[in-house]
């Protein structure tokens, strides 16, 4: 199937969904808001929580459900209501087995933010009766991190650096969560996109690990780390005197967050779209990464974080 086709299929569901009837009401339960355990997601999942709660909706806070299969999981066995998600999780791990869907042809577009978006989005909305909401204009993608001693030692910037570094029979351990080591849209993703793999032993996987907690190992040389896995936006990159590799041949997706909402809730209370949508909207790179830094380095409570911002941003008094 060509790009263009997918694309104007995905359009159209959109488009097929986008104007609802919205006369299901709910029956006045609070919206439960969740989210990942990281602090990206713990952040996200407060500006969702306190922006509705300040627009008069009873609110429960759901955040803080580990992994993305348990965050998943719990929005599609309706335990929570929402929570924000990446087209790029979307696109290589929510539809990678699904009986209508090439994954393989899919997949290539995962580099490509709006088809990506308009993919992902159109068959949650048609599979599972998931709406996903506007995405933020930023890519929290994983990514490869060294200390800068080691980048100016070895002459390593980029993924491609790394892979020569490795097939050339450099030592390496790499402090990495479970989920990225073992993702096809992880570290296996590299591996194929550069052509290497790393020797047996050489992962120091922390179980449900987080980037603050893989950086942290890597600034302590914990396990003997010298290469750990980060996200683009984690507000600890600027924690550390560190260099985060380039990705030149994009091994990685587009990973924008967005709000999904499910669709029953969405269709009761159109209004969440309107206040949730401008502000992911301000949500870029420089945004996302001060805003995880004041969690992560400064040790700010998620919520305080999420409420200063958007009193910031006019979104509440």
């Amino acid at each position: 199937m060509k790009k263009a086709t997918i694309i104007l299929l995905a359009l159209a569901f959109l488009f097929t969904l986008a104007t609802p009837e919205f006369t299901n009401a709910q029956d006045g339960g609070p919206i439960r808001v969740g989210s990942k355990q990281f602090n990206e997601q713990l952040v996200l999942g407060q500006l969702m929580l306190v922006a509705l709660e300040y627009n008069g909706y009873e609110v429960e806070d759901r955040t803080g459900l580990a992994s993305t299969v348990v965050a998943r999981q719990a929005l599609l066995n309706d335990e929570i209501d929402m929570y924000a998600e990446y087209n790029g999780t979307g696109i290589s791990i929510h539809f990678n087995d699904v009986d209508i869907v090439d994954a393989d042809e899919i997949i290539q577009y995962s580099g490509d933010s709006f088809a990506s978006y308009a993919i992902v989005s159109s068959l949650d909305a048609a599979i599972n009766d998931l709406i996903w909401l506007q995405p933020a204009p930023a890519n929290n993608t994983y990514v490869f991190v060294v200390k800068r001693e080691f980048a100016e030692e070895h002459g390593i910037y980029t993924a491609q650096d790394l892979a020569d570094y490795v097939n050339l029979g450099g030592e390496v351990v790499v402090s990495t969560g479970n989920e990225f080591a073992t993702r096809e849209d992880g570290i296996p993703a590299y591996e194929e996109t550069y052509g290497f793999a790393f020797p047996d032993g050489s992962l120091n996987i922390i179980a449900d690990g987080t980037p603050a907690q893989c950086l942290q190992a890597l600034n302590e040389s914990a396990g003997g780390a010298n290469v750990a896995m980060s996200y683009g936006t984690t507000g600890e990159n600027t924690a550390y005197d560190i260099v985060v590799l380039e990705d030149p041949d994009g091994a990685q997706p587009v990973y924008a967050p967005a709000p999904v909402v499910r669709g029953e809730v969405l269709r009761a209370n159109p209004e969440i779209a309107t206040i949730l949508n401008p502000i992911f909207a301000t949500l870029d790179n420089a945004t996302l990464q001060t805003l995880n830094a004041r969690v992560g380095v400064q040790g700010e409570a998620p919520r305080d974080v999420a409420e200063d911002y958007l009193r910031q941003m006019g979104f509440i008094d």
